[in-house]
């Protein structure tokens, strides 16, 4: 992991080393089972994809270097994942 940061005033539900672990095999292993299901890539390559837990929601994006991690509460994730993957995907294009 190269960068992690907070809002101010908003609580993590894990920790920095948590994150990092994560960060270290998680995408990959998550990219690489989710290819799994198309062979031969018939429906593309994975772009991103969306995990959802009680109470917080991740998305993983595909950018230049590696893998984009982003974290929303639950309840707004739908709203702002599609408003900013776009965006991401601009910058890192």
């Amino acid at each position: 992991m190269v960068f992690c940061q907070m809002r101010p005033r908003v609580k993590s539900y894990t920790s920095d080393e948590t994150d990092r672990s994560f960060m270290e095999l998680g995408p990959l292993i998550l990219t690489g089972v989710s290819e799994r299901m198309t062979p031969g890539a018939s429906a593309g390559i994975i772009e991103s994809i969306i995990i959802n837990f009680e109470k917080d929601s991740l998305l993983l994006v595909r950018v230049k270097d590696g893998n984009l991690a982003i974290s929303v509460d639950r309840p707004d994730a739908h709203v702002v994942f599609q408003e900013i993957e776009s965006r991401i995907k601009k910058v890192f294009d």
